[in-house]
């Protein structure tokens, strides 16, 4: 009997020794690891905008007929500057690290100038006359731009771009040539029109967390010149001053946009 039991244990030791060679070592798999997407441009944006202006050109006051008033023409100088802000809204279209949009805005505008000659000079005697002045100023109150942007994204949050479109505005200015002031003798001109231009720039734009960017631009405003004539309060041959404003300003500006993907 004991023989027996002692070969039924020897014979159930070698059935699990073979069993256990003949078992594969189990392995494991490693998790897929999760791929974070990069930053997208693509689609649409909207955000808002605040920045300054300044810009320098030159008033035309020609006085008409030649020779009325005995005194030289003007071209006096302004230094135009101000605080803007605004909203914009674009939208992307991204292959690759070339990125291509569209962009409309619209500001408000503080950006204004004016400057003031006295007395006028007089060709007749070779000096300036008393109790003549020439006074203006000029003003954009408010502007709007729709431009294309071209850009290159140097890494997949950060953009750089170049940009050119149409821009249009809201032009004010006066212009007034006191020809004698004892009497009051006023060439009186004055502004207020709608112009369409153009603007140029570029900008870099930054996305600092998801669907949102910063941006900082630099534009180029053009909004052309406008001439208007200031009759004389004098009577007669009713003469007067031709004005000639100018408006192109620099403008720089810093912004928000929020990104609300493709459409």
């Amino acid at each position: 009997m004991k023989k027996i039991l002692l070969a039924s244990v020897i014979a159930a030791l070698g059935t699990a020794q073979a069993l256990a060679a003949d078992m594969a070592p189990r392995s494991y798999a490693k998790a897929p690891v999760m791929a974070v997407p990069a930053s997208s441009w693509q689609g649409l944006y909207v955000g808002g905008n605040v920045g300054y202006g300044w810009g320098d050109s030159s008033v035309d006051a020609v006085f008409l007929p030649p020779g009325a008033f005995n005194l030289n023409n003007e071209r006096p100088g302004v230094h135009s500057k101000g605080a803007i802000g605004g909203a914009q809204l674009g939208y992307n279209f991204q292959w690759g690290q070339a990125v291509f949009g569209l962009e409309t805005d619209i500001q408000g505008s503080g950006i204004s100038g004016s400057a003031s000659i006295a007395p006028l000079f007089n060709p007749g005697i070779a000096a300036p006359t008393l109790g003549t002045s020439l006074t203006t100023d000029q003003k954009i109150s408010w502007f709007g731009t729709s431009r294309a942007r071209v850009g290159f994204s140097v890494t997949p949050d950060l953009l750089l771009y170049g940009t050119a479109g149409a821009a249009y505005g809201g032009l004010k200015a006066t212009g007034d040539a006191v020809n004698r002031g004892d009497i009051g003798l006023h060439s009186l001109g004055s502004l207020d029109q709608t112009k369409l231009g153009w603007a140029a720039g570029g900008g870099a734009e930054w996305m600092f967390a998801r669907n949102w960017s910063a941006k900082v631009e630099y534009l180029y405003l053009d909004l052309g010149s406008s001439t208007v004539f200031g009759r004389c309060n004098c009577g007669g041959v009713n003469p007067g001053v031709d004005y000639t404003w100018r408006f192109k300003e620099n403008i720089v500006r810093a912004g928000v946009n929020y990104h609300l993907g493709a459409w």
